[in-house]
């Protein structure tokens, strides 16, 4: 006979032993052991969970366990109407023979009248005694479920059966939680009694259950879920914008979904529900993510005193939870399947009722227009007008319900109304709505109408169609537009706060493309306009002098943010350190001051502050300032910015550490940039994930990153593509590539030397010596150490005064003078640390521990390499810890690519000493040095070929010699 739980649907049809028992091992453990006595008798437990934890799927799984033992064992489960019937559940449970035929007669009496305390305890001795007598033969297991509904003669029954003790049976018993029957007040009360409370699945257990699921949406799926497996299996089968809905508590826009199939489970459990409760769940998901009892009552249309019933019922049943008069749907899917099942016409009556209970009140307008969208079809003109209002009012705060709302609106209004101002207003706002949400190529389509005609909405639209082109990887496009606007005579009325915004993101454009004097000469201009932001940021005439700058200040406002960081970044590039710091010295306090809603005014023109900051090595505050940026862009939905912020955030974990945590942030960037086509920084967040791995994991997972950023174009900024060039060319040397110096200067672009704040120069010609220096040349060494010193001196910022510094020290080394490049290493990794670059600075400790080793001086090489592995370990570059990677097989000890020395020459004597056979004491005696500086040759030599013993030495010297 199977198991009725077994035929309980799921979400597909699939009987329920078909899923797979997940999460609850532990509690099957232990009820296994109540059927096998080990408790003692008589075994009984009560099983207790929330609809959908997973109690009826555990009996299955029980019953069939025990049925496999060669047990008797029957299972039954109580239902909604059982409870007016008396004896209902016993009638369907498959009892012993003459078992069955007493327990027909007491239900029987029962029937008739209900007994007295005295008969009806002697029935139940009757019973006792009849199934203990039947257990002798063969034990008897029963599994009950869902006793919240049974009738209280089978309850009173299936207590005395449980309390009682008898060694031939064992009872467990299931309800739902916050529903336990009365009846079984003695069972429960009796310490042999195992009582079991279904948990919610944890994360990784629950996880389990949706294997195919994407990354990012198991995420949202678990967290609507909340633990519950048949809320997860029902969620699966849903959109990722119906969980989205769920998640944001609208359980009535997730329900108007037209694909959405209503899960039979889900509605069952809405129609066990009383019929008030059903209404107010109902009532609920109408009101949304938060309501009271007076607005869920109206929306009912019950009386305070019965809503407020309902609501503890839904609270008592897991599906409500209330606080101070508050109330919110925890279980959303549950509320969104009431709601789905009531009628449309009731639906649309009870959405008026909301919306005009809310506009009673005084409620704030979102509230109102959330009620309002649902009733659009039918909506007087003036209400289209207030709903593309208060569109705006939201725009900010929630850029996905501003956007839904105009495009309800767009949808239903006439198509006369093409040309009215309505209209314009409802496509510009809806244009800048799915912009900030990141639905770009949606954005585009609805605002090229109006770039075509003339009219008020003109310049609002091509100045938010050139932010959808340039995040596109369009930059000219971008110009062109915003280039267009600036141009028109005489500009339409009103226009004016656009044609400056045009302006000032054409000055952006300038400082992308490299002309930094044209930028600022804009920017000198937008000062002196009176239709600009105030007194923010003073003129910064193009060709003002590179020395001191004597620039006043006024007090910020927040509408000159973008200016000040353009301003910031563009002073930098022209190595004017001074006047950027600043201009960040009274930029940053300003924005750090501003509350919530003003910063999401200029969040997307924070990324420009923070690397402004990075810049200037203000670490510390930009982190806070990114954090911040990137928690607001979350919780408003405004994605648009959020692979810049992450691509910002993987540059600055790529100099503090931890690696892995510049790692996840870049790999932030590609996953939203990607899903968005937000290819401004995708370049650029691939090369900073390139040298984070390479630093932390090693070539080989570096391999994979170069040809990931290979496939990725370049970015349009000229700093950016220096960046990529750069980490694309360190990891292909990594790799065994051979790349000469020459190759270096012609790809890194060096020849063309440029004066100015960008540090990148110096970090290049710093890579040109360490190849010019493998090839033994030390004139090019010097002659790009030189190049370096001068390109960090005209920008002035100290990282690339470290970096020159460290490149310095590479050509005191070419030149043989030791002790100088050796003095010049530890100067350059103590300003590397000092600048925040502590991986560049654990490699200058590296430098100069090997420069001690050839000096023969142990005990600086191992300070050195101990400062080294110190900063290695804080900041997570593991493999540069570890050493390098085992040089390519054609070449293992001789040379590296391109032909740098990897051993030197004492680790070479070594190294050939060690592959004769000698030990460390004979090639002591051999070398005249002590047996510790043979051992300190040896470890270095080991860490330099990756390997770690006498024999992989010789396999190495014989390769390299051709063996």
């Amino acid at each position: 006979m199977s198991s009725p739980f077994s035929d309980l649907p799921g979400v597909a049809g699939e009987p329920a032993q078909a899923r797979p028992l997940v999460g609850r091992e532990r509690e099957l453990r232990l009820l296994l052991a109540v059927l096998e006595g080990e408790r003692g008798a008589p075994g009984a437990a009560v099983l207790e969970g929330e609809p959908g934890t997973g109690k009826s799927r555990l009996l299955d799984e029980l019953c069939a366990r025990s049925r496999a033992t060669g047990r008797r064992t029957e299972s039954a489960r109580a239902l909604p109407g059982d409870r007016e019937v008396p004896g209902a559940l016993l009638l369907a449970i498959p009892w012993p023979g003459a078992v069955r035929e007493l327990m027909e007669q007491y239900v029987a009496g029962a029937v008739a009248g209900r007994p007295d305390p005295v008969h009806r305890h002697r029935w139940h001795r009757r019973l006792h005694e009849a199934l203990t007598e039947a257990a002798r033969a063969e034990r008897f297991v029963l599994l009950l479920d869902d006793l919240q509904w049974a009738d209280r003669d089978s309850l009173l029954l299936l207590d005395h059966l449980a309390a009682a003790r008898s060694g031939g049976r064992a009872v467990v018993l299931a309800h739902r939680s916050g529903q336990r029957p009365a009846a079984l007040a003695r069972s429960l009360a009796d310490p042999a009694t195992l009582r079991l409370a279904l948990a919610p699945l944890a994360p990784a257990e629950a996880a389990a259950l949706l294997p195919d699921a994407p990354a990012g949406h198991r995420q949202l799926l678990l967290r609507v879920g909340a633990g519950n497996p048949r809320q997860l299996r029902a969620l699966a089968a849903l959109s990722p914008g119906v969980v989205a809905e769920l998640a944001a508590g609208h359980p009535a826009r997730a329900a108007a979904a037209a694909d959405w199939p209503v899960d039979p489970e889900l509605g069952a459990e809405v129609e066990s529900l009383s019929e008030p409760a059903r209404l107010v769940l109902r009532a609920a998901a109408v009101a949304g993510a938060q309501y009271d009892l007076a607005l869920v009552a109206e929306v009912a249309e019950l009386p305070p005193g019965v809503a407020g019933a309902a609501l503890d019922e839904l609270v008592a049943h897991g599906c409500v939870e209330g606080a101070a008069g508050r109330y919110r749907s925890s279980r959303p899917l549950l509320a969104a399947t009431a709601y789905r099942l009531a009628g449309p016409a009731w639906r649309t009556a009870a959405h008026r009722r909301a919306a005009d209970h809310l506009g009673r009140i005084g409620a704030p307008l979102p509230l109102w227009a959330a009620q309002a969208e649902h009733l659009a079809y039918a909506a007087a003109k003036n209400d289209l007008a207030r709903l593309v209002g208060v569109a705006r009012l939201t725009l900010l705060d929630a850029p996905a319900d501003s956007a839904r709302w105009l495009a309800t609106v767009l949808r239903v209004l006439p198509a006369e109304d093409r040309s009215t101002p309505l209209r314009g207003e409802a496509a510009v706002l809806l244009g800048q709505a799915l912009t900030l949400t990141g639905r770009l190529d949606e954005a585009a389509g609805v605002l090229a109408p109006l770039l075509a005609q003339a009219g008020p909405h003109r310049a609002e639209a091509a100045v938010a169609a050139a932010l959808v082109e340039r995040l596109r990887g369009r930059t000219d496009r971008a110009h062109g537009l915003l280039a267009g606007l600036a141009a028109e005579h005489p500009p339409h009325p009103g226009d004016r706060a656009q044609l400056w915004t045009a302006q000032l993101r054409l000055a952006r454009i300038d400082l992308m493309n490299g002309h930094a004097a044209r930028c600022l000469a804009r920017l000198a201009g937008l000062a002196a306009r009176p239709d600009g932001p105030s007194g923010a940021l003073p003129a910064v005439a193009a060709d003002a002098p590179s020395g001191p700058d004597q620039i006043g200040w006024q007090a910020p406002d927040r509408r000159a943010v973008a200016r000040q960081a353009v301003t910031g970044l563009a002073l930098i590039s022209q190595g004017r350190v001074a006047a950027a710091r600043r201009v960040l010295d009274q930029a940053e306090p300003a924005v750090d001051a501003l509350a919530d809603r003003p910063v999401l005014q200029v969040l997307g023109d924070l990324p420009d502050l923070c690397w402004a900051g990075l810049l200037l090595e203000r670490q510390q505050r930009t982190a806070r300032r990114i954090d911040r940026a990137i928690g607001l862009a979350e919780r408003h939905g405004h994605r648009y910015v959020l692979p810049h912020l992450h691509t910002v955030r993987a540059a600055l974990l790529l100099m503090t550490g931890p690696l892995e945590g510049a790692v996840a942030a870049a790999d932030a960037a590609l996953l939203v940039g990607g899903e968005l086509g937000t290819v401004e920084t995708l370049g650029l967040a691939a090369a900073l994930r390139l040298r984070a791995l390479l630093w932390s994991e090693g070539p080989a997972a570096a391999g994979p990153a170069l040809a990931l950023s290979h496939s990725l174009p370049e970015p349009p900024m000229a700093g950016w593509r220096a960046v990529v060039r750069l980490a694309r060319l360190e990891a292909a040397i990594a790799c065994g590539e051979p790349v000469s110096g020459e190759r270096t200067v012609k790809l890194l672009g060096l020849d063309d030397a440029r004066r100015g704040g960008d540090p990148m120069p110096a970090h290049g010609h710093d890579l040109a010596a360490a190849r010019y220096a493998a090839q033994g040349d030390a004139a090019m060494v010097a002659r790009h150490a030189r190049a370096a010193e001068l390109t960090a001196r005209a920008g002035a910022l100290p990282s690339g005064l470290a970096v020159a510094t460290l490149t310095a020290a590479r050509s005191w080394r070419a030149d043989g003078d030791l002790p100088r490049a050796g003095a010049t290493a530890r100067r350059a990794a103590s300003r590397l640390t000092a600048s925040g670059l502590l991986a560049r600075a654990g490699l200058a400790h590296l430098m100069a521990a090997e420069i001690a080793g050839e000096l023969g001086d142990g005990e600086g090489r191992e300070s050195a390499d101990a400062a080294a592995r110190e900063l290695f370990a804080r900041v997570g570059a593991h493999a540069l810890a570890a050493g390098p990677a085992p040089a390519p097989a054609d070449s293992p000890v001789a040379a590296r690519a391109g032909g740098d020395p990897l051993l030197s020459g004492r680790e070479s004597e070594v190294a050939d000493l060690v592959a004769q056979g000698l030990t460390n004491r004979a090639i002591a005696a051999r070398l005249y040095v002590s047996v510790r500086t043979v051992e300190t040759h040896l470890t270095s030599l080991y860490r330099k070929l990756g390997i770690s013993s006498r024999a992989a030495v010789a396999r190495a010297m014989d390769t390299a010699l051709g063996g």
